[in-house]
């Protein structure tokens, strides 16, 4: 189990709560959101994205 904030995410179930009332998300909003929990305090890159196929290469922009 992830807590942040109100929220708390249980990955096992593949589920999203806020003060314990279920939030449905898509499975790759679902993801995203996971791998960034997993690693508080730190970046991920594209790249990193992008090998966990979370990334939609036309919706990135190439000027950041």
């Amino acid at each position: 189990m992830l807590r942040f904030g109100v929220f708390e995410v249980d990955v096992r179930a593949g589920e999203l709560r806020k003060l314990g009332v279920r939030i449905k998300l898509q499975e790759q909003p679902f993801h995203f959101l996971t791998v960034l929990l997993q690693r508080p305090g730190e970046v991920v890159t594209r790249e990193e994205l992008r090998s966990e196929n979370l990334l939609i290469p036309s919706l990135i922009s190439t000027t950041a």
